[in-house]
């Protein structure tokens, strides 16, 4: 339950700082103390951001290829990610930045997107209840993003996080070995993809998400990884663009929960299920054993 009481305003907005700068900000919230209890609350902000470059969109479009919307959801993700960081350097946000895993997505376009005007974003944080007494299972903010553009609600992105608490010492959980049968019935392959540490790099630079987990073995094993994770988000556009490439349609939603971790190097393949008219769904598999790494739905205009 979120009270009233612990709602925190803000009425005006202002400009969404770049990333480069949030980045080297956000190492040093590493210092953050997490056991104090608190209730539950929500975190809100207002910001301002320019369009997107042109020169990006096509760099995006060209990465991924087969993209039919002209300025996909998933990128429209990179801007949602920046306004979290935005909020999470903020003083009330309690844990650290780094090291929190994305857990969940979902995009929306709720009106058509011009390509030559900025955006304002209302912002806020559902911040849940925590203390030393709180399952860390339960620290998991959900961050939603409204994207309004000449007064008009355009498109709406909520993602979930998991609060990952710093553990070098934890001992390293094996890893799965057993094998699981192919998706079957109405599934069909639509691609194989071979991720590497260059994968990982290069959608960094793309995206400007340079959480350490997808980037640096050291790094990504404080956090509980024995081995640098693929960018959920990279797999999930892959999947827009290949998914809409096939059906020659843009997709108006698609949403996504990240079932197990991609460590790299690893070699997945894209499983797709049309369900009707306006709606499909995908899971994304390890190509040698078929376990699930991530499933999620897309949806069409009507």
């Amino acid at each position: 339950m979120f009270k009233d009481e612990n709602v925190m305003h803000v009425d005006t907005p202002v400009t969404l700082p770049n990333l480069p700068g949030m980045f080297v900000r956000s190492l040093f919230t590493v210092a953050r103390k997490d056991q104090e209890a608190a209730e539950a609350n929500v975190l809100n902000a207002e910001f301002r951001a320019p369009a997107f470059p042109a020169e990006l969109v096509q760099r995006y479009h060209d990465a991924f290829g087969g993209f039919i919307s002209p300025i996909p959801l998933t990128l429209i993700y990179c801007l949602a990610q920046r306004v979290h960081l935005a909020q999470m350097l903020g003083e009330h946000f309690p844990w650290p930045a780094p090291g929190l895993v994305h857990v969940s997505n979902r995009i929306e376009q709720l009106l058509p997107l011009d390509p030559d005007e900025g955006f304002h974003l209302k912002a806020s944080i559902q911040v849940p209840a925590r203390g030393p007494n709180v399952s860390p299972r339960r620290l998991r903010p959900v961050f939603i993003v409204e994207f309004w553009q000449s007064e008009q609600h355009v498109a709406t992105c909520v993602s979930q996080y998991q609060v990952m608490p710093k553990q070098p010492e934890r001992p390293r959980k094996p890893k799965e070995t057993k094998i699981v049968d192919a998706p079957n019935g109405d599934w069909h392959c639509m691609n194989t993809w071979q991720l590497d540490a260059q994968t990982s790099r290069s959608y960094a630079r793309l995206s400007g998400d340079f959480n350490p987990i997808h980037l640096h073995p050291f790094l990504s094993r404080w956090f509980g990884f024995d081995q640098p994770i693929i960018h959920g988000m990279y797999m999930s556009a892959r999947a827009q663009a290949e998914i809409e490439r096939s059906m020659k349609r843009p997709i108006t939603a698609i949403d996504v929960t990240f079932k197990r971790p991609v460590e790299l190097p690893a070699n997945v393949s894209l499983w797709y299920c049309q369900t009707d008219d306006n709606t499909g769904k995908y899971q994304v598999c390890g190509a040698e054993d078929n376990l699930q790494r991530l499933e999620g739905t897309v949806t069409w205009a009507v």
